[in-house]
């Protein structure tokens, strides 16, 4: 009998503590709103300030070279003509736009460049005015571009403050080419000595349709300045026509010319943008807080 007067105490007991559990939950405040989990500051929309530098290894694809304002192959004498496409050269440039973010996968700038180069070719030619001979032409020019172009870009998500982007532009671009020399050196069959001939080309510039292709990463220098590394494609299209004057030999007809066809750049280019809006991608991660459920008391 004293046995089960010691178990029904400890049952009462136990059931107090269970009671009284109960009615301190019953009294708990309810929990906050919980915000979704993941980085603090997601991208806001908003507009930004951006500014780039780069270097290009740009050529063009074809150097196409009139005499008569016709194909020089067809002239009266010319037994044999071709060119020869010159290695990439350098170009240099510097650019400046103003973009929107529209959230944090998609954005779009308007972009205005200045690009300064030069290019080389050469041609070879063979003729026959009495005395076979063979002659090759060194071009030389100085071309300035200023590129405007429209970008949409697609960011493909942010780990560690690192965004990696494609991106696809169009606009146009106008070339402005100057200081063309055309320094030519031809020899009779047999002959023991060559003779030169020189040529200079008018100034002349050209707008065309241009489009670009573009591949990079952005880096979260704070919540508002982001560090732009890309590559990009951009196709400028053709230079303008120049015509050539001054020549002693063939190329003395003034309606010959010479014009840089289907020109294109690979660029490395490094910037920084500026956004308006205060975003924040780079803060810590929340953690989710347990909370003891809400129970009623009745």
């Amino acid at each position: 009998m004293g046995s089960l007067k010691t178990f029904a105490l400890a049952g009462a007991m136990a059931l107090g503590a269970s009671a009284a559990a109960a009615a301190d939950l019953a009294y708990a405040p309810a929990p906050p709103p919980h915000e979704p989990l993941g980085l603090k500051g997601t991208i806001s929309s908003g507009f930004y300030l951006r500014g780039d530098i780069g270097v290009g290894s740009q050529s063009y694809d074809e150097l196409d070279v009139k005499l008569n304002n016709g194909p020089v192959i067809a002239a009266a004498g010319v037994t044999s003509f071709t060119t020869i496409k010159p290695d990439r050269g350098f170009a240099a440039f510097a650019g400046v736009g103003i973009g929107y973010q529209f959230n944090s996968y998609l954005r779009f700038d308007l972009t205005g460049e200045y690009r300064g180069g030069s290019f080389n070719g050469r041609d070879q030619i063979s003729y026959n005015f009495g005395v076979p001979t063979n002659q090759t032409n060194v071009y030389r020019a100085d071309v300035a571009t200023f590129v405007a172009l429209a970008n949409a870009y697609i960011d493909l998500g942010t780990w560690n403050c690192l965004t990696p982007y494609l991106g696809f532009g169009i606009g146009m671009a106008n070339h402005s080419v100057s200081g063309l020399s055309d320094q030519g050196i031809n020899q009779a069959v047999g002959a023991a000595f060559a003779n030169t001939s020189y040529a200079y080309g008018d100034s002349a510039d050209k707008t065309n349709f241009a489009w670009a292709l573009m591949a990079g990463v952005s880096y979260d220098v704070t919540s508002n300045l982001k560090l732009d590394i890309g590559y990009r494609y951009l196709n400028m299209g053709d230079g303008p026509t120049i015509g050539l004057r001054g020549a002693n030999g063939l190329l003395a007809n003034p309606s010959s010319s010479v014009r840089f066809k289907g020109i294109d750049s690979h660029d490395i280019r490094i910037g920084m943008r500026w956004n308006f809006s205060d975003p924040s991608c780079c803060g810590p991660v929340e953690k989710p807080i347990a909370y003891a459920p809400t129970v009623r008391k009745y």
